[in-house]
């Protein structure tokens, strides 16, 4: 999405951390949006678009390795996952949040799957790994922009992410928006939302 001239662009790191088994209990970063919203003034935020990028500090380049499994180690046929999202409601359980959830703005999702199968005669296994991302942007979810008065969370959680052993991972996030008066109508638009389903 093109930056438009009253536009503004918000960027934050985040860290996380991820234990011993691979996995990271959902936990939250809070988005400072004080600057821009304020309910008392009407100053409000049409969220367009968000971006993440997830890092990896402890490699020289700080790129996030996607096979969130390594090939061949361990028990086969395993299955492993990180979501990402943003919200301006905390939920309780990360298995609660999809497109379909009150006040969730943006989700990314990663899984691995690792398996193996036998090949004819029956005395060879051949092993393979399957990665996937899965965007749920801000434009598809909410096309005209999703107003803010409050900061945005950001959730996060993993399971079984076998090549992230106890690391502390970042997640950098990108944020366009456009300052906006937020109206009656607005703030009953947004309470609406938030009782939906």
């Amino acid at each position: 999405m093109a930056k438009g001239s009253r536009d503004v662009i918000l960027r934050d790191r985040l860290q996380f951390d991820v234990n011993g088994s691979g996995n990271t209990a959902l936990v939250y970063g809070r988005i400072d949006l004080s600057d821009y919203v304020n309910i008392v003034k009407k100053d409000g935020l049409a969220i367009k678009e968000i971006r993440y990028q997830v890092r990896d500090p402890s490699e020289t380049t700080g790129v996030f390795n996607e096979a969130l499994l390594v090939l061949g180690a361990g028990v086969n046929d395993q299955e492993s996952y990180l979501k990402v999202f943003t919200t301006t409601t905390a939920y309780e359980n990360a298995n609660d949040v999809g497109i379909g959830s009150p006040n969730v703005i943006y989700i990314l999702e990663y899984q691995s799957t690792f398996d193996s199968v036998t090949i004819a005669p029956a005395v060879d296994t051949a092993s393979y790994q399957d990665n996937r991302s899965n965007h749920y942007g801000t434009p598809d979810l909410h096309p005209d922009g999703y107003d803010v008065v409050t900061d945005l969370l950001v959730g996060v959680c993993a399971s079984n992410m076998e090549r992230h052993l106890s690391k502390t991972l970042e997640i950098d996030v990108m944020i366009i928006a456009e300052p906006k008066s937020i109206t009656q109508r607005d703030l009953t638009q947004m309470l609406t939302q938030g009782q939906d389903l």
